[in-house]
């Protein structure tokens, strides 16, 4: 694993650890006396998110794991003129008391022509440059999990909760390129891994709200999903347990897949920081 690789890893982990601190350090400013709430009865929420902004990275697939096959580190998103990210997401939490057991899918999908400026090898095919190809790409990921609510409240209806959690995700990917004269690159698997994160919300009263996440795999498993949000949140209808809000905020993600092979298929997906909009409603 190179120096480079490594920073910027750590760089965004700290990113989104900044974001949890912001959220976590907000009650802080108007304190009051703060009690647990005793969070009783089945609760559900359903959410749907749109997330856009810039994609940096690349898409090394060799063939075998032979040397020779694949262009290092390329192509690029770059190079294959996908420079921006659209990116739906839907999540599913079914809760009771301080139990909660969540489900979601984050759908990464580009597709897009360019014309190659240097000679490409991807999966033991060589695309001379000057080549026009297109591209398909899916880096679609699917997580489900457990989260442990501490929620609290104070003596001037203030509200603020941080939710530990635990998250088993699967990466789903397919990547094909097509050039001319029947060229053709065609890779897909899929690869799963455990995540670790926090949640964190705070209200002041009333109808706003504030909330930030940060989730990431654990230490020495070779996929990485890194992703974490800070947004602000205004209630539309009902009540924060019974009722809908729309949210609007930044996010960020990282997709980092390199598996064991003597030259690796090597993905990398850095999608930052993007705009996320969404609306969530209680049941």
């Amino acid at each position: 694993m190179s120096t480079p690789k490594l920073n910027g890893i750590y760089l965004s982990r700290i990113w989104c650890v900044a974001i949890c601190v912001v959220v976590w350090m907000s009650p802080h400013e108007c304190m009051g006396n703060w009690i647990r709430k005793q969070e009783k009865g089945f609760r559900t929420s359903v959410d749907g998110s749109f997330f856009y902004g810039p994609i940096s990275g690349f898409l090394q697939t060799p063939s075998g794991g032979k040397p020779g096959t694949t262009s290092n580190k390329r192509p690029t998103f770059k190079e294959l003129n996908i420079d921006n990210a659209a990116i739906p997401d839907i999540s599913l939490a079914v809760g009771r008391g301080i139990h909660t057991i969540y489900g979601g899918a984050r759908l990464v999908r580009f597709s897009n022509e360019s014309i190659l400026e240097s000679t490409l090898i991807s999966q033991a095919t060589t695309y001379p440059a000057g080549s026009s190809v297109r591209a398909n790409v899916q880096l679609d990921w699917y997580r489900v999990g457990y989260q442990y609510r501490f929620y609290y409240g104070d003596d001037k209806g203030a509200t603020f909760g941080f939710y530990p959690a635990i998250e088993f995700a699967l990466f789903d990917f397919h990547y094909k390129l097509d050039g001319p004269a029947n060229l053709s690159s065609d890779r897909k698997y899929s690869h799963g891994t455990l995540r670790l994160g926090l949640e964190s919300e705070w209200s002041p009263g009333g109808r706003f709200s504030v909330s930030g996440s940060a989730l990431g795999a654990v230490p020495l498993i070779n996929l990485s999903i890194l992703s974490c949000h800070l947004t602000g949140k205004v209630q539309l209808w009902g009540s924060a347990d019974r009722g809908g809000a729309a949210f609007l905020g930044v996010a960020y993600d990282l997709i980092d897949f390199e598996d064991n092979q003597e030259v690796p298929n090597h993905i990398r997906a850095e999608m930052g920081p993007m705009m996320l909009v969404g609306i969530k409603a209680h049941f």
